[in-house]
């Protein structure tokens, strides 16, 4: 296969994934717009439901937001009942935020609306498209490891 093959596909399949998240945000939509949340603290969110419980600094850090910005942020969670502040078990003198339980309803409410929207869309597949599906995504699961492993991440894809 040509290199401008090759190209032409990849950009296929970007404007295809583009056209499925489109899809997927679309049927979310209401959910989303419901929450009384900023885009900060929904991020900050969704990034201690995928990363788990991390130092305000670190959570800020990942977000790209300062030290005091990131403490604030912690202290509008905690209001709002989404996180709340941990000891670290390892180093005592060390804070941590967590999800809620509150937090983790949330994540997992949006993550189980997400999922059943895409088994929607999965449904609408033959048998062979489904097929053929799976043995992509399972090569570029496998490609998105060897990346992060590369990246010196831990691989989680």
């Amino acid at each position: 296969m040509s290199d401008d093959t090759r190209e032409r596909l990849a950009e296929d399949c970007l404007a295809a994934v583009g056209d499925v998240f489109a899809a997927l945000n679309r049927s979310a939509e209401g959910e989303l717009l419901a929450l009384d949340l900023t885009m900060t603290q929904f991020k900050a969110t969704m990034a201690l439901a995928v990363f788990g419980p991390q130092p305000v600094g670190g959570l800020g850090r990942r977000l790209g937001l300062s030290e005091p910005a990131a403490s604030l942020l912690a202290d509008r969670l905690e209001a709002l009942g989404l996180a709340r502040r941990t000891r670290d078990s390892e180093d005592r003198r060390r804070t941590l935020l967590a999800l809620s339980e509150r937090g983790r309803e949330l994540t997992d409410r949006l993550r189980r609306g997400r999922d059943e929207r895409l088994r929607r869309l999965l449904g609408r597949l033959d048998a062979s498209e489904l097929a053929a599906l799976h043995t992509a995504l399972a090569a570029l699961a496998r490609a998105a490891r060897e990346l992060a492993a590369e990246e010196g991440g831990d691989g989680d894809a």
